[in-house]
């Protein structure tokens, strides 16, 4: 959350749901019953929710994207560098990686709903994964798959299980303290 001010007692930064005016100063939540002789007590502020998976999803984009740079196949159209972008399913690999990469970035600086950063990063980690799975089953027409498709499976993997540390901290995040 981003601080509004500070408490006039304890200096401790406020946010907008926190900080209460009272008489001309700004008081927190835990200072209010020093202030104020009825004052009721201090509610439980949920902790805020930490993306603890979202370097990993930057991570496991990041490599599909690098491996892209490699030939995924021998021969035929994507058998040179950046061949990974020629129309098959290694492009829709590619694509998903840059996307989810840009779905994790944006959200770093703007953040969005976590429930949905969260299913769109995890999407996308998945379809990156099942094209770099399909581009290894079944290459361009006349080529031999090569190993850039095993480092995009594993690395989209990864950006999968960032997204499933994001949605263990969703869920926990959501439970009343015990």
């Amino acid at each position: 959350m981003a601080s509004v001010g500070v408490c006039d007692l304890c200096g401790r930064a406020l946010c907008l749901a926190c900080a209460v005016p009272v008489r001309g100063r700004v008081i927190g939540p835990e200072c209010l019953s020093k202030v104020l002789a009825d004052a009721p007590p201090p509610p439980n502020v949920p902790e805020p929710i930490q993306p603890r998976g979202a370097w990993l999803a930057l991570v496991g984009f990041g490599v599909v994207l690098l491996a892209s740079v490699f030939p995924w196949s021998h021969l035929g159209d994507s058998s040179g560098y950046f061949g990974a972008w020629a129309p098959h399913w290694s492009l829709v690999a590619v694509g998903a990686a840059a996307l989810g990469l840009l779905v994790v970035m944006v959200d770093r600086f703007r953040p969005m709903d976590p429930r949905v950063g969260t299913a769109s990063v995890f999407l996308l980690g998945m379809v990156a994964g099942v094209a770099a799975i399909l581009h290894h089953r079944h290459p361009p027409l006349l080529a031999v798959p090569s190993r850039w498709p095993w480092l995009a499976m594993g690395a989209a993997g990864v950006a999968v299980l960032g997204a499933l540390i994001n949605a263990i901290a969703l869920v926990k995040a959501r439970r009343p303290p015990s």
